[in-house]
Parts: structure tokens; C-alpha cells; sequence
């Protein structure tokens, strides 16, 4: 062999074990790649490989014993000046470079040339000596290889820049890469083609009403991309786009919905075909966004507009009416605040409460014997537990729909919401009292949270109890203050869980699963455990539990970790209480087994039980009612509302545990609620005192606002809500 000819092949090795490597570490362009070689394949050979040796290892026996006969097509990148920090400096250089920032978005971001755009700069490492060009690129089904943040930062530059020329250029820029796009659309298997769609949702602009049609073209383009493309650029979504970007990104979406929504004051269906097509991607963008560790809020997919002109019994009657086909806003339920899930809740209570007494009342004539049309609980403050599980678990389902009546024995009275509300305080504290034993606080969360106790051998009926008075309250308009970490309402929902779902029952631990997944040494030398774990029960006993078959005989290693910690979240928050659960749900849903609770995510449950954090004080003043010589215009209200609005928030929330019961508040706000100011007679040095079942505050009328400052803050300071109102 000639020297030449020689060095012709080592190159020809050279450049056939670079693309193996990238075909191995990232795969090619195509995501329908069927060789098994590659890592764009699903078949992929080599998918658990993660040791950089190993890897290699394989790439030498593929280049030694086949050639080239396995590569796919790899193409070279090119470099590309469409990079932040080129973008940066272009800015910084004024007049000269403004004219450099217009021929940049019309060569790339017009052009097939954005395929390259944000690649990192050349690595002298990862190129062809002789041609210059880059091999190496990071681009598959989990990263696209972008930095979402300069990409974002990028684009507002540019669209921010001044000069006429430039900005006169990045609409039609825009729409000639759309142009490009959209022929290839229905067949693409490219991952660079979803790049560039990638960059393009990230065009902050969007947001303005002037490219509105543009974002149309690019919102229709996404539902012409066959299934697997959605699926690859929703994976994007979730695993690459950071929260903080993708939030901008819904943003833009419902201001595009909320300018195609027509101006009347309330919306007939069914809305436009436009409106349709972004809710729907808004729609695959919420289900993504559900996966993610570092999630978007749920409220920012509330559209105000749709909320404000909610029509409930239309779209209520086409949402369970299936077979009439007709349109529901209740099938893009991200879209729905909680408040107005909250009244479609309150909907579908009073129609089937309707239901339930046109029920009674038929039944009640058929046999001749007068039926409540409500359900009444009769029950004994000694025995309120007991007597609340018998009546519960006698009850039929269609009992629990009625509107809830309580009835203290021996007591007179008419429940018109106090004595109920009363109940619920009352059955609440006493299941959550430690002595019943039902429940265990978490001290990781400085006993603010409370679990299941693993250990009870009491009846599960009283887990069953306190499900249906979670459903009882809700449909009842009741809020209670039950302190569950958040996996509860994902739990209830039936919803999959993941290790971030530790993070505010036990987080130690799930900061310690994390440490074990990142450990880079060996974990079986370090850590020293196998497939068993043990818990102490209340009375301090220890008991151990395998997580597999024979788990105390298998080490845990570098290997199987993922495993141990998989397993480990399965037992903690399923299977070691799934005789507790089971009976809690079952409670539940005997009262909230509907189709509209298909529609509630696990914060908006929480918030539907347990009632909201955030408040504003001057909405409690404009719902407020007085009685017995006071009036909105009385000296002691303003200096009440003048000492109210000067506290902080904790205080402020100090005065509503101490007139309510809590200090959390109906979804909706502090308007929801009903509060009165009662005069509780002259000027003297007694206390204000409150009734939390009522909503009532008493308070004398003192002759000095000091005093009553003084008063009202030592009455809230000294003073323990009773949890509910």
C-alpha cells in the first residue's frame, strides 16, 4: 500500500469513527432511523450504554469488522454566525451592526441555514482537519440541542433592535422559513426540522397582535406534523424548554386565543376554528408541562377572557352530553380557572341534588311515607366519630349528592350552615387528633403536614370517613383546614407519581434519592444497602421490608439504582398504605365521582378543599355587613380597616384564622365570604371575640383606635382558630 493511499484510509477510519460516535451518542437526522446502530432508532442496540470506554469499545468493533456499511447519513454542520453571543456584540456595535443583524436574519432565519443556528462554536477536537467542518452535534428525541434561554434572549434582541431595515425584515424572514416548513410538514422525520420549529415558538413578538397571522401559520404547521413529530417536540417541551421560557410561550398562546375571541359579553359555541387549533396545542404543551420537574403554573394557561364569558350550562350540557358531538370548553380544561371549575362543580351538585329530591319525592309518594330531601346526620358530640362512620357507610351514593344537614342530639336549632360548618371543625380535629391514631405529623415539614400511619390496626372505615367529608365539604361550599403534603390530591386523582412527589411529604429523602442517582463513585462500596428498608412504627418498633423478592439479599449498585429508587417511591406513597388509601378514595369518590372532576388538576383540588394562600384584604371590606349600631361609616370600621390593611400578610392572616377559623379562603377570593361586624357594646376592656362557624366578629365599640389596635391584636395573638369554617 502506498503511503498515500495510506493516509487516504486513515482518514477515511478517522471520519467513519467520528459519525459512528455520533451516531451511537445521538443518532442521525432521521427519528424513523430503523438501523439498529443508531441512536435515532427505537430498536437502538446500545440504549443502556452510559460509559464513555464502553462506547468507544463498540464504535472500534464497528469500524473494524463492517466499515462503513452500518453508518447513516451524518452530515457535517456548518458554522453559523445565528448564535447569542455573535447576535450580542452586533448589538453592542451600533449603526454597522444593525445592518450585520439584518443580513443575518434574512441569510439564516429565512433560510435552511437556521438548521445551524446556536450550534456552539467549532471545537478544534470535533472537526475534519481538511474541510473544516463539524461532525459532532447534540440533536435527539430528549435535547434538541438549544439553549431556550439565549435562543429566547436572541430573538428579543433582534426584534428590539432599532432600525427600520431590520425590523422590516424579520416578518417576512419568518414567514419565508414557515414557506420553507410547511412543504414538508405531513412527511418530515428530521430533528433538525423540529429545531428550527423550536426556535421559531420561542419569536417573543408572537405575543403582538400584528403577527397574529404569522403565529397562526405556525400554530396550523404544528398540526400538520405527523404523531411521532408531535411527540418529539412535546418531549422538548418537557425536558428542555425551561419553565421560565415555556411560561412566555403559553403566555403568547392566550393572548392569540384571547384576540380571535369575538368582543360580545358572553361566547357561543362553538368558537372559531382558529381558537380551536391554538387551544389544542396549548392543550399537548399542558400535558407536557404536567411531566416536568420544573413546572409552569396552572394558572397560566387560564384564559381570563373565556373565564369571564364562561357559559356553564351550555358547555356543561355538551361536555356530558357525549353523543351529541357538540363543542365544550370543558375538553381544553387547562384553560378553565379553578373558580370556574368550582361553579361547574356547584353546577353539577345542584342538578344532581334536583335529581336526587325529584327522586325522594317520587319514591316518597310510591310508598306513601314522607323522605328528606336532604341528607340529614344525626349525631352525638361524644360519639361524633362513630356515630358520623355509621350514617356514612349506610348512606347510598344518592343520600351523599343531597345537601347536607346536621343535627347535634339533643340539641335544638336549624342548620342553616353554622352547625354544619360546625361539624366539620369538630370531625376534623378529632380525626386528626394523634390519639386516634389515624395520622402521624411530619416533622420534616415542622408538623404542618399529615400522613397516613402505616402502623394503624383500627378500622379503615374511618379513612373512608374523612374521604367523604373531604367530598362532603366540597360540594357542601365547606372549606377545611387539612394539612396533606400535595401527593394526596395527585393520589386522589389517580394520577402517576414520581420522585418529586416526595418533596414536600419527606424531603430529606427525596434530596437523598437524587444524591444517590447523581453519585459518580461506586455506590455499592459507599452506600451499602440492599433492597430492604425499614420504618419504625408509633410505638417505636422497627419493621423491615424487602422491595423485591429476596431484596435483602441484593446490593444495591450503580446499575440498579434507578430501580431501588423507582421501587422506593412506590412503596412510600403506595403500597405502604394501600388499605388506608383505598378506603379514603372510596370515601371520595362516593360523594366526587364525576366526570367534572376530570377536569381538576391536583394544585385546584387542594385549593377546592382546602382553599387558597393568596388574598386581598380590601375584598373582604367590600363583601363585609354590619349589624347592631354599626354601619361602613362608624369611626371603630375605619380605624378597623385603617389597622387591618397596616399589618403584614402573616397577621392579616392571623385576623382571618381568628373570625374564620383558617386563614386560607374560598377559591375566588375574600369576596366568597360571608363576614359580619357585630357591635359588642360600649367602650370597655373586653376582648373582641369571633364565631368561626358564622363568620360573625364581635367587638365593642372603643373610644380610642390605639385601644382597639391594641384589642383586636392581642384577641388574634392569644387565640387558636378552630381550623375551619
Amino acid at each position: 500500500m502506498s503511503q498515500n493511499t495510506k493516509e487516504e484510509m486513515e482518514q477515511k477510519v478517522s471520519l467513519w469513527f467520528q459519525k459512528y460516535y455520533q451516531q451511537l451518542q445521538n443518532g442521525c437526522d432521521n427519528f424513523s432511523c430503523k438501523n439498529e446502530f443508531c441512536r435515532s432508532c427505537a430498536d437502538f442496540r446500545y440504549v443502556n450504554i452510559t460509559d464513555t470506554n464502553e462506547l468507544v469499545s463498540k464504535i472500534i468493533m464497528l469500524v473494524s469488522n463492517y466499515g462503513d456499511r452500518y453508518l447513516c447519513k451524518i452530515e457535517p454542520i456548518e458554522c453559523s454566525k445565528f448564535r447569542i453571543g455573535k447576535i450580542r456584540k452586533y448589538i453592542d456595535w451600533g449603526g454597522d451592526g444593525v445592518y450585520q443583524l439584518e443580513e443575518l436574519v434574512e441569510e439564516d432565519l429565512g433560510t435552511d441555514r437556521l438548521d445551524y443556528a446556536f450550534q456552539p462554536p467549532i471545537n478544534l477536537e470535533s472537526k475534519e482537519k481538511q474541510n473544516k467542518t463539524i461532525l459532532f452535534r447534540k440533536l435527539n428525541r430528549i435535547d434538541p440541542g438549544l439553549d431556550f434561554v439565549d435562543v429566547f434572549e436572541a430573538l428579543q434582541l433582534i426584534s428590539t433592535a432599532q432600525g427600520n431595515d431590520l425590523q422590516n425584515a424579520i416578518e417576512p424572514s419568518i414567514v419565508n422559513q414557515l414557506s420553507i416548513l410547511e412543504k414538508t410538514a405531513k412527511t418530515t422525520t428530521s430533528f433538525q426540522y423540529l429545531r428550527r420549529f423550536a426556535i421559531l415558538i420561542c419569536f417573543h413578538a408572537f405575543s403582538k397582535k400584528e403577527f397574529s397571522t404569522t403565529l397562526y401559520r405556525l400554530i396550523k404547521l404544528y398540526h400538520l406534523l405527523n404523531p411521532e413529530a408531535k411527540e418529539i417536540l412535546n418531549t422538548w417541551f418537557e425536558r428542555s424548554i425551561p419553565s421560565s421560557i415555556l411560561t412566555k410561550v403559553v403566555t403568547f398562546l392566550n393572548i392569540f386565543i384571547t384576540n380571535e375571541m369575538p368582543q360580545s359579553r358572553e361566547i357561543y359555541l362553538p368558537p372559531s376554528q382558529t381558537i380551536i387549533d391554538a387551544s389544542t396545542l396549548l392543550g399537548d404543551i399542558f400535558v407536557a408541562n404536567r411531566k416536568k420537574n420544573d413546572k409552569v403554573k396552572v394558572e397560566t394557561f387560564y384564559n381570563e377572557k373565556i373565564n369571564q364569558t364562561f357559559n356553564y350550562k351550555e358547555n356543561y350540557n355538551n361536555f356530558i352530553n357525549k353523543n351529541t358531538n357538540k363543542f365544550s370548553f370543558c375538553n381544553f380544561s387547562f384553560i378553565l380557572s379553578a373558580q370556574t371549575k368550582s361553579k361547574l362543580l356547584t353546577l353539577e351538585s345542584q342538578y344532581k341534588m334536583r335529581n336526587s329530591m325529584r327522586e325522594t319525592m317520587f319514591n316518597s309518594l310510591l310508598i306513601n311515607e314522607p323522605i328528606s330531601p336532604y341528607f340529614v346526620l344525626i349525631v352525638r358530640r361524644d360519639h361524633l366519630v362513630q356515630d358520623s362512620v355509621n350514617s356514612i357507610l349506610r348512606a347510598s351514593k344518592n343520600d351523599l349528592k343531597k345537601k347536607l344537614k346536621v343535627v347535634f342530639e339533643g340539641e335544638d336549632g336549624v342548620d342553616e350552615g353554622g352547625v354544619k360548618k360546625e361539624f366539620f371543625q369538630l370531625v376534623v380535629q378529632q380525626i386528626f387528633d394523634p390519639k386516634y391514631g389515624m395520622f402521624v405529623e411530619n416533622e420534616e415539614m415542622n408538623k404542618t403536614n399529615f400522613w397516613f400511619n402505616k402502623s394503624y390496626i383500627g378500622e379503615m372505615g374511618s379513612y373512608r370517613l374523612i374521604g367523604t367529608i373531604l367530598g362532603l365539604a366540597i360540594y357542601n361550599s365547606v372549606i377545611l383546614d387539612v394539612r396533606f403534603p400535595s401527593v394526596v390530591y395527585k393520589k386522589l386523582l389517580n394520577r402517576p407519581l414520581v420522585l418529586e412527589d416526595l418533596h414536600d411529604y419527606r424531603p430529606e429523602i427525596e434530596r437523598g434519592m437524587w444524591q444517590l442517582l447523581a453519585y459518580e463513585g461506586s455506590v455499592e462500596e459507599i452506600y451499602m444497602r440492599t433492597f430492604q428498608i425499614s420504618y419504625k412504627t408509633v410505638f417505636g418498633e422497627e419493621i423491615f421490608v424487602n422491595l423485591k423478592k429476596n431484596g435483602d439479599k441484593i446490593p444495591l449498585t450503580n446499575e440498579n439504582r434507578e430501580e431501588y429508587v423507582k421501587l422506593f417511591v412506590e412503596w412510600e406513597l403506595n403500597k405502604s398504605i394501600e388499605k388506608h388509601f383505598l378506603a379514603f378514595r372510596k370515601g371520595f369518590e362516593s360523594v366526587c365521582g364525576s366526570e367534572v372532576f376530570s377536569l381538576i388538576e391536583p394544585e385546584e383540588l387542594e385549593a377546592l378543599i382546602c382553599g387558597d394562600h393568596e388574598f386581598e384584604m380590601k375584598d373582604l371590606k367590600k363583601s363585609t355587613k354590619y349589624r347592631d349600631g354599626y354601619n361602613s361609616g362608624s369611626i371603630q370600621m375605619k380605624w378597623l380597616w385603617d389597622i387591618i390593611f397596616s399589618w403584614t400578610k402573616e397577621k392579616q392572616k392571623k385576623f382571618l384564622a381568628f373570625c374564620f377559623g383558617t386563614d386560607r379562603v374560598p377559591i375566588g377570593g375574600l369576596s366568597n365570604l360571608r363576614f359580619t361586624i357585630t357591635r359588642g357594646g360600649p367602650d370597655s376592656e373586653i376582648l373582641p371575640k369571633a364565631s368561626t362557624c358564622y363568620g360573625i366578629l364581635i367587638l365593642p365599640a372603643y373610644s380610642e383606635k390605639e385601644k382597639l389596635k391594641r384589642k383586636i391584636e392581642l384577641a388574634i395573638e392569644n387565640s387558636q382558630g378552630f381550623g375551619l369554617f
